[in-house]
């Protein structure tokens, strides 16, 4: 099991970041996005860069296969913390994380072109990244009551903070985006662009945080 729980974060990491910039570069050779650089100018979402045929086969094919290495992830830290005493926080965070691979996997399920996917083509994505920035909040939280198991508190505090200024960040600008509070363009895609590869990060640091496990 621990092996599992080594391999997954750093596969959680690599794969969706992989697959969303081979589809953006496989978008612009097909003329569906223009090239600019999203996280600043957010002239694309992630969402239209996997939307049209043939890429949004090969984005579907490789997000889901991302999904299920977060599931095995989410399984395993659940399975490794849930020994102790503190049941209910691994409960709760273990039950977070699932509901952010649910949210995940319906959208990229809908993901497509008219009214019928309006939905998940606007939130959905900030859904997913709701829920997974609460749970890996909680799970630094989990990791900080059992630092004997990690022999390396600077990573795990290092997690912990990371995720603090995250959640604050993410609660402070989704009511923002939500509601188009700020009337910025394509204000949406930069948020939803450099959280996504926020919460990738989170996966990588969660990486190093058992690699003397």
């Amino acid at each position: 099991m621990k092996s599992i729980i080594k391999i997954s974060p750093l596969i959680a990491f690599i794969l969706p970041i992989l697959t969303v910039l081979i589809s953006y570069y496989l978008s612009i050779k097909f003329d569906y996005v223009q090239f600019c650089i999203p996280n600043i100018d957010g002239c694309t979402s992630i969402s239209q860069v996997g939307r049209y045929p043939p890429i949004n086969y090969f984005f579907k094919t490789f997000m889901f296969i991302s999904i299920f290495i977060i599931f095995i992830y989410w399984k395993s830290n659940y399975t490794l913390l849930s020994h102790n005493n503190s049941l209910l926080l691994y409960k709760i965070t273990f039950l977070l994380g699932i509901f952010s691979v649910i949210f995940f996997a319906l959208y990229i399920t809908f993901l497509g072109e008219g009214d019928y996917y309006r939905f998940f083509r606007r939130i959905g994505i900030f859904i997913y990244i709701f829920f997974t920035v609460i749970s890996e909040l909680l799970l630094s939280i989990s990791y900080k009551k059992n630092l004997y198991l990690f022999k390396n508190d600077i990573i795990i505090n290092f997690k912990f903070y990371f995720n603090i200024v995250l959640s604050t960040f993410g609660l402070i600008l989704l009511p923002l985006v939500i509601y188009k509070i700020i009337d910025y363009p394509n204000f949406k895609n930069i948020v939803s662009w450099n959280y996504f590869i926020l919460i990738q990060i989170n996966f990588l640091i969660t990486f190093f945080c058992w690699k003397k496990v």
